[in-house]
């Protein structure tokens, strides 16, 4: 049977407490009643089979019926892109990129960046939501955002950059690789310069096509998890 799903902050389910959102979402939109039940995840790979106990206009009690714990993936896809200046488009990529699979989100500012409108309260909302959506149980990560020399620094196994200069470029399922976390940069509008590019390589980036036509910005970071998720 598919139950509802939720989100809640917790680590122990021994201090679960529903927010006014979830309330209210529970009381007064689905109008559920005592005995039923839902599923309540914290974002943390912790899913929890719940029961309405009681159920009154301005509150619920619940028992937890049935706990499961998810390993996180050991292959971790990081989406480092730089933010357009709509920002109904980026809302867009943080939507679909979370329902298909994205664990680490780091908005980059770089050379030919524009202005970054950067709300991470709208945008944390926006990745819990499309979380719920797809029933998933881990939240992906958003990151303040940073500069492009600081993004060089990364640790992922598999280091990638998609740019569009005629330059010799892979594509990206040929060095994608099972198991292993992974980073893609993606560039603004502009694409990077010739300098970030080289800077990229030097740090162990690899060069990577995303096909062979020319892609919005946030349309190549949905290709890229897209290709990234097919392994």
């Amino acid at each position: 049977m598919a139950y509802p799903f939720f989100y809640e902050r917790f680590d122990s389910i021994e201090f679960i407490q529903l927010s006014e959102a979830s309330i209210h979402h529970i009381v007064h939109v689905l109008r559920m009643k005592k005995g039923e039940q839902f599923w309540l995840t914290n974002g943390k790979g912790i899913k929890c089979r719940t029961l309405l106990t009681d159920v009154s206009k301005r509150d619920c009690a619940i028992e937890i019926v049935e706990m499961i714990v998810e390993e996180k993936p050991s292959n971790n896809f990081h989406l480092a892109i730089s933010f357009t200046k709509n920002p109904s488009r980026i809302e867009w990529l943080l939507e679909k990129t979370t329902e298909i699979g994205v664990a680490e989100i780091t908005p980059l500012i770089t050379k030919r960046s524009e202005k970054i409108f950067f709300k991470k309260e709208r945008f944390e909302k926006i990745v819990v939501s499309a979380m719920l959506q797809s029933q998933q149980t881990f939240l992906p990560i958003i990151n303040e955002p940073i500069y492009f020399e600081e993004i060089l620094k990364s640790t992922e196994p598999i280091k990638l950059i998609a740019h569009c200069l005629e330059n010799e470029k892979k594509a990206m399922n040929d060095v994608l690789k099972e198991n292993q976390s992974t980073i893609i940069l993606i560039g603004p509008e502009g694409d990077f310069t010739p300098e970030e590019i080289h800077a990229a390589i030097q740090n162990n980036f690899i060069p990577v096509s995303l096909g062979n036509k020319r892609l919005r910005t946030e349309t190549a970071g949905l290709y890229a998890c897209v290709v990234f998720n097919s392994l």
